[in-house]
C-alpha cells in the first residue's frame, strides 16, 4: 500500500483528486504545499499531490516556485479535476446579509464576477483551502459565507445557497503527482523543465532554446517566466514540451540546451492526462 500526501485539509479539491487517483491507499492531508513536497523528498510518503494550474486563473505560482527553487522531486503524473464552486452558509439565506465570504484565493478569483453582482457588500477573506473556509462559517456563521464544493456543505450540515457559481463553467484544475523516481516513458508523454541565462541582456537567448525543439518538430505546450529571486529583472523559464526525457532525440536536445543556459533542471517526464474527472 502506497502513502500519499496531499494539500488538505479533508474535503479539499486536492483530496478529491487524490482519492480518485489513489482510492485504496494511505492518504495524509498536509496544511501547505511545501509540507506535501517535503514529505516526498524526505521519503516520508511515496507520493504527493499538489495543484499546479487552473484553466481560469492560470498557474499556481507557489507550486512552480517551490519546484524550481526549493526541492528535488519529479512530476510522475497529472490529474485533471473539474471544479464546481458553491456558495455555502451556516444560517444566512438572504445574500444581502452576508458581510464576509471565506475561501481559497483561487476560488475567490474564479467567482469574482458572480460575487460582485450577488454580494458586492461582502468582504472577501483568503483561507488556506476551500474546506478550511467552512470552519469559519461553522464557528462564526451569523454573517459569513464560504465558497467550496457542495458535498462539503452536506457533510457539515450547512446550507448551499447556489451551486456552480464559478464565472466560467469550464473550470479545470490540473494537479501533479510528485515522487522521487522518473516515470517510465509511454506513448504520450510530456516533460517539464526550467532554465535561466547568466546574461539577461543578451537578445535571442530564449528563441535559441525554443528553436532547438521546433527544429526537431517537438511541440512546446507551456512556457512561463518566474522571478529568479536573485536579481530584479532576471527570470527563470518554466517549459512543458511533448515527449519523454529517455527518448534519444529529446536527450540530445537537452545536451544542447545545457550548453546555452546557465541552469537547467528537469522536473519530470510523465504521461499526458486526457481524462477529466
Amino acid at each position: 500500500m502506497k502513502s500519499i500526501a496531499y494539500l488538505g485539509p479533508s474535503g479539499s479539491y486536492c483530496e478529491q483528486a487524490t482519492i480518485t487517483k489513489y482510492p485504496n491507499q494511505k492518504l495524509f492531508p498536509m496544511t501547505t504545499i511545501p509540507a506535501v513536497i517535503e514529505s516526498v523528498q524526505d521519503g516520508i510518503t511515496n507520493y504527493g499531490v499538489v495543484p499546479i494550474e487552473n484553466s481560469i486563473e492560470g498557474s499556481v505560482t507557489f507550486t512552480l516556485d517551490a519546484l524550481i527553487h526549493d526541492y528535488k522531486v519529479n512530476i510522475n503524473s497529472e490529474i485533471m479535476l473539474n471544479i464546481s464552486h458553491s456558495l455555502i452558509t451556516n444560517e444566512i439565506i438572504d445574500m444581502s446579509k452576508i458581510k464576509t465570504i471565506y475561501s481559497h484565493p483561487q476560488a475567490l478569483a474564479q467567482c469574482k464576477i458572480y460575487l460582485s453582482k450577488k454580494a458586492p457588500q461582502a468582504q472577501l477573506i483568503n483561507t488556506s483551502s476551500t474546506s478550511a473556509a467552512l470552519k469559519h462559517i461553522i464557528n462564526d456563521g451569523i454573517t459569513s459565507a464560504a465558497i467550496a464544493h457542495a458535498r462539503n456543505a452536506k457533510s457539515n450540515n450547512l446550507n448551499v445557497i447556489e451551486e456552480n457559481i464559478q464565472d466560467s463553467k469550464i473550470n479545470i484544475t490540473r494537479f501533479v503527482v510528485l515522487g522521487n523516481d522518473i516515470t517510465p516513458k509511454t506513448e504520450n508523454d510530456k516533460t517539464s523543465f526550467c532554465f535561466d541565462f547568466s546574461d539577461i541582456d543578451k537578445p535571442g537567448q530564449l528563441i535559441n532554446v525554443m528553436k532547438l525543439f521546433s527544429d526537431q518538430e517537438i511541440n512546446i505546450t507551456k512556457i512561463e517566466s518566474r522571478p529568479s529571486k536573485k536579481e530584479l529583472g532576471k527570470y527563470i523559464f518554466w517549459m512543458d514540451i511533448t515527449g519523454h526525457i529517455e527518448q534519444q532525440k529529446l536527450s540530445e536536445i537537452f545536451v544542447q540546451v545545457k550548453k546555452i543556459t546557465s541552469m537547467l533542471k528537469i522536473i519530470g517526464s510523465y504521461p499526458v492526462e486526457t481524462e477529466i474527472i
